[in-house]
C-alpha cells in the first residue's frame, strides 16, 4: 500500500480540503489518471525501489552522473536514518507542498513519465538576509523528518533524537488555473502533433502567472522577497523549470520550490550530500536540530568546509557525537 493525498477545491468559494488514503499502488494509479486541478491526487512512495536493486542501481547511476568520483556522505549514514529514494506519482493538477528540504542537502529528481512544472524561489544574497528572508515571508514552519530511535530491547531511558527538519509553507504558487489552460488530453495531443510547440507552450504557461496564478499571500511574499534583493537585481519572482522524461533535475540547498503536474507524471526523488557543496550544511543542520551544545565537539565537526575523502570519518564522528 501507498499513502495517497487527495486535494479537493471548491470551485465556488476556493476552499480546499485534503484527504489521506492508504491505498494499493495499482488503485492509486487509477486515481492519478482521473485527477484534475480541482480534484487532484498525489502519492509519495518511499521504500519501493529498495525491493529492486537492479532498478535502484540504474537510477543511482543516473543521479550520480554529474558528481563522478565524488562521495555521497549519505552512503555512510546508518541504514535506519539514511534518506531513501521515493517514487512520486502525480495526477493532473497535483501540486507538491511549497517547501525547502531537510538536511539542507542537494536534491535530485529524475522524471520517468509525463511532464511537471517546477517553480523555485531564489533567495536574496546573504548580505540581504539570505534564505531567512524567504522563510519569514512564506510564514514557514518546521517539520521533523528523520529521528534516531533506540532499537527494541535497547535503553528505554534514552529518548529519540531528531536529526533533521524541513521547512514548509501553506501558501501555494499554483492557486488558480486560467480557463484557457489546456487539459491533460490537450497537452498529449499537442505533444503528438508538434513536440516543439508543446515544449514552447509548456515553458510559457510555467512562467506566466496569468496562466497559473499563485495565491494572494504567496504573491505578496514573492514581492516582499524581491524587495529585499539588490536594486539592480532583475531576476524574476521565481525561476521555472519544465521536467520531462529522461531529465535529471538538481535542487540546490536553501532553495524553496513547488511542483505542478499539468498531466500525470512519475518521478524519482532523491538527495545527496557532497563534501564541498553540502558537507558543512548537513553537519551544522544536524548539530542544530539535535540541540547539541557543542561542548567537546570533535575538531573535524568544527570545519566550515570539507574536501573529498573525509566523508566516512566526518559521518562517524557526527553520529557518535549526536547519538
Amino acid at each position: 500500500e501507498v499513502e495517497m493525498q487527495r486535494k479537493i477545491k471548491d470551485e465556488d468559494d476556493g476552499s480546499k480540503t485534503t484527504e489521506i488514503y492508504d491505498i494499493a499502488l495499482q488503485d492509486s494509479i487509477h486515481y492519478m489518471m482521473e485527477s484534475s486541478h480541482c480534484d487532484s491526487c498525489f502519492a509519495f512512495c518511499e521504500g519501493l525501489l529498495q525491493s529492486s536493486s537492479k532498478l535502484s542501481d540504474a537510477l543511482m547511476n543516473i543521479r550520480e552522473a554529474p558528481f563522478s568520483n565524488h562521495e555521497n556522505w549519505f552512503d555512510y549514514f546508518p541504514s535506519k536514518i539514511r534518506p531513501t529514494d521515493a517514487i512520486i506519482l502525480a495526477g493532473t493538477g497535483a501540486t507538491s507542498t511549497l517547501h525547502r528540504d531537510p538536511f539542507e542537502w542537494t536534491g535530485t529528481s529524475i522524471c520517468l513519465e509525463g511532464t511537471k512544472i517546477w517553480r523555485f524561489i531564489l533567495p536574496p544574497p546573504e548580505s540581504k538576509g539570505g534564505v531567512a528572508v524567504v522563510d519569514e515571508a512564506l510564514a514557514s514552519y518546521r517539520l521533523d523528518s528523520i529521528a534516531w530511535e533506540e532499537e527494541e530491547g535497547g535503553d528505554d531511558s534514552k529518548e529519540s533524537v531528531v536529526l533533521s527538519a524541513g521547512w514548509q509553507s501553506d501558501m501555494t504558487l499554483y492557486d488558480v488555473i486560467d480557463e484557457s489552460f489546456p487539459s491533460a488530453f490537450d497537452w498529449v495531443t499537442m505533444e503528438e502533433d508538434d513536440v516543439d510547440n508543446f515544449e514552447r507552450e509548456m515553458e510559457r504557461v510555467g512562467m506566466d502567472i496569468s496562466c497559473i496564478r499563485p495565491s494572494t499571500d504567496a504573491l505578496d511574499a514573492l514581492n516582499q522577497i524581491g524587495n529585499a534583493k539588490d536594486s539592480d537585481d532583475s531576476s524574476p519572482l521565481f525561476a521555472t523549470a519544465i521536467h520531462q522524461p529522461g531529465d535529471l533535475l538538481l535542487i540546490p540547498a536553501h532553495c524553496w520550490h513547488q511542483t505542478y503536474a499539468p498531466l500525470p507524471s512519475v518521478a524519482v526523488a532523491s538527495q545527496r550530500c557532497g563534501a564541498k557543496i553540502d558537507g558543512d550544511n548537513v553537519v551544522q543542520h544536524i548539530l542544530e536540530i539535535a540541540n547539541c551544545n557543542n561542548e567537546e565537539l570533535p575538531d573535524i565537526l568544527k570545519s566550515d568546509s570539507y574536501n573529498e575523502g573525509v566523508g566516512k570519518e566526518v559521518v562517524t564522528n557526527l553520529i557518535e557525537y549526536v547519538i
